[in-house]
Order: C-alpha cells, then sequence, then structure tokens
C-alpha cells in the first residue's frame, strides 16, 4: 500500500507499507509530482514498512523523477528523513542492516541539494522534522 498525506504544513509524509500494486505505483508516482508543484519547501518522511516489492518500472520513473527534478528539490523540499519499521524485499539477498541503500551518506542522499536523516521510528521522524532547523547541520 501506498498512501501520501500532509500532517503539517511542511511535513509531507509517504507511505510504502507491504505489497505494492501498479495503483500503489502510479499513486507514489503522483505524489511526487504533487510534491514538486509546492511553493514552499516541506521536510518528506518517507515511511517504509513490511514486505516491500515495488514493480521495476515504478523504481526507474520514481528515478526518473529525482533526476528530471534534481536542480529543483530545494525548491519543494527541504529534507529528507527516512523511516525504515522492519521491511525487507523477499529476495534473499537485499540486505539493509547497514544501512548502505539509503544512509546519509549513499549515493542518492549525495545527489540531494538537502540533508537526509534515518531513523526506525514514525514519532522520531516527526520530532527530527519538527526541528530539522536544529538537527540538519550534524
Amino acid at each position: 500500500m501506498f498512501r501520501s498525506s500532509t500532517p503539517e504544513t511542511d511535513i509531507v509524509l509517504f507511505e510504502m507499507i507491504d505489497q505494492q500494486s501498479a495503483a500503489d505505483g502510479t499513486a507514489y508516482i503522483a505524489a511526487l509530482d504533487a510534491l514538486a508543484k509546492r511553493s514552499e519547501p516541506a521536510i518528506l518522511i518517507f515511511r517504509v514498512a513490511g514486505f516491500i516489492n515495488q514493480d521495476h518500472e515504478i523504481r526507474k520513473q520514481a528515478a526518473a523523477w529525482f533526476k528530471r527534478n534534481r536542480d529543483r528539490l530545494d525548491v519543494f523540499a527541504k529534507g529528507l528523513i527516512r523511516v525504515d519499521e522492519g521491511h525487507h524485499h523477499g529476495d534473499g539477498d537485499h540486505d539493509h542492516e547497514d544501512g548502505h541503500e539509503y544512509a546519509e551518506d549513499s549515493n542518492f542522499a549525495r545527489m540531494l541539494p538537502f540533508a537526509v536523516k534515518r531513523t526506525d521510528s514514525l514519532d522520531h521522524a516527526f520530532d527530527l522534522a519538527r526541528n530539522w532547523a536544529s538537527v540538519s547541520n550534524g
């Protein structure tokens, strides 16, 4: 399931929980497009939990979206917080234990014009987002 919400005016929440359908993939790309229409930057909290099996085509579209919007990201986003709640991909060799894929120093994070943080709790993510100015530099 994918869902998107704006729990606070400067916080956008994307949630990927368990199996991702084709409709979820379409909703994810639409949510990215909606994010890009913001006139004020927000903190994006990206929560993943459960068995995540996202279609390869959707991953390609999302990567293309980030590449296409790379020079404008700081117009509509001021930070990213990834919440990993024990998700897995079911492929047996896709290990997140060392945090390599979405760590603050990953290739993805380095291409972003803002700080990236990672946590294992949605409550902690909201605390980080509300105090972004003090936590985004450290």
